[in-house]
């Protein structure tokens, strides 16, 4: 995109035009993801929706940088295979800024390219091929267990009431400023469980937020006041 056009755009935005205010959303945010990044995240928090799911019934995650689907799906995936069966008492949001990035989400269709560290196994089980194209179709049962939603982390009130056992912000807090990482963060701590872990991305930091949590292993927090320690990796 030229300077001019993109000045062009930016402008639109400013006056209120929703469809240029789309597309500077969708250039301006990471749509770099994929299945299973970091992937203890995962078998961490399907282990602790396992416990939470027998303590109260059932297990609610946040997958709070969706994307186009790969982490949310992930921890379906992960969900499925630590409860045993297809029917898991658990739900996961999925939510992001760029309602582009959840249409595709939505669809649950990807290229081998997005399957290619997938292990064979998760693979043959979650997926199947579309006949005569390259693109791979996830099994409804994963499916089945995300709602997807458009919401921007830096927005005056979010529509969330529910709490949640486990909340995924992976690869996001390193794009907001300070005030508005604490101010997230806040939140966040408040709609988590006595008991729930917060997974950020190993490279990220809580800054002045970290007094709200627990630290544990690789990146996993604790909710600063539960009842027992945080998980830790053997």
């Amino acid at each position: 995109m030229s300077p001019a056009s993109l000045d062009a755009l930016l402008s639109a935005a400013e006056d209120g035009d929703p469809a240029a205010g789309r597309q500077v959303v969708s250039l301006v945010t990471t749509k770099f993801t994929g299945f299973f990044r970091h992937p203890w995240h995962f078998e961490v928090a399907a282990g602790h929706a396992l416990g939470a799911a027998r303590r109260r019934g059932r297990a609610r995650l946040w997958s709070a940088a969706a994307a186009t689907g790969e982490e949310p799906y992930s921890l379906a995936m992960a969900l499925i295979e630590v409860f045993g069966h297809d029917e898991p008492p658990a739900t996961i949001l999925a939510t992001d800024i760029n309602e582009e990035a959840l249409a595709v989400a939505r669809q649950g269709k990807y290229g081998e390219s997005a399957l290619g560290e997938l292990p064979e196994g998760q693979r043959s089980r979650f997926f199947s091929e579309s006949t005569g194209t390259t693109r791979w179709h996830l099994a409804p049962a994963v499916r089945c267990l995300v709602e997807f939603r458009a919401l921007n982390l830096v927005d005056a009130v979010w529509p969330i009431e529910e709490s949640f056992d486990v909340i995924f912000c992976r690869n996001v807090l390193m794009y907001l400023e300070a005030c508005h990482r604490y101010a997230v963060l806040e939140r966040m701590a408040s709609l988590l469980a006595p008991d729930g872990l917060l997974m950020i991305d190993p490279a990220e930091h809580l800054g002045k937020a970290g007094h709200l949590f627990t630290p544990g292993a690789d990146a996993v927090y604790q909710r600063r006041g539960a009842s027992y320690p945080p998980t830790q990796r053997n």
